[in-house]
């Protein structure tokens, strides 16, 4: 069962920047593309967790943590996190894990939920207009997406 946006705001922006990063570290370090990371994360069972924002997957783990835990449940091995280099800006794939966590909460859906409604690649196309918008606006912007989309 998921849970609705959480009233503590610590916990909504562990969700974004856990995702966030999982997300850019997927692509850029570990060499997926969205599709092979979000399958994996589902397949992984964290996803479903993450979902109904357990703790320890929402706030007590890294980003980087996650993408290592998520990859050791899918193979069976264990992994290590793969720390990437600082960069002065978010990537596109850094945006797309945000406003995923962001919509998930306020939506209280999960993830298989939010990529049915907007399918990734939609994601990634959003990314150069909705970017820079702020919260409020862009979970505005994702639900009138949501809906066009059904």
């Amino acid at each position: 069962m998921t849970k609705s946006i959480p009233a503590d705001p610590i916990m909504l922006s562990g969700m974004t920047d856990c995702l966030a990063i999982a997300v850019e570290n997927a692509v850029l370090e570990w060499g997926d593309d969205l599709e092979t990371f979000f399958a994996k994360f589902i397949d992984s069972g964290l996803a479903d967790s993450f979902s109904d924002q357990e703790p320890f997957v929402t706030t007590g783990c890294t980003g980087e943590e996650l993408v290592a835990r998520v990859n050791e449940r899918v193979t069976g091995e264990p992994q290590s996190p793969r720390l990437g280099v600082p960069v002065a800006g978010y990537s596109r794939y850094y945006w797309v894990g945000y406003a995923l966590a962001l919509l998930m909460a306020e939506k209280g859906i999960s993830v298989r939920d939010a990529i049915s409604a907007i399918p990734l690649n939609e994601w990634l196309r959003m990314y150069p207009t909705y970017h820079e918008y702020g919260d409020e606006l862009l979970l505005s912007k994702l639900i009138e997406v949501m809906r066009t989309q059904s």
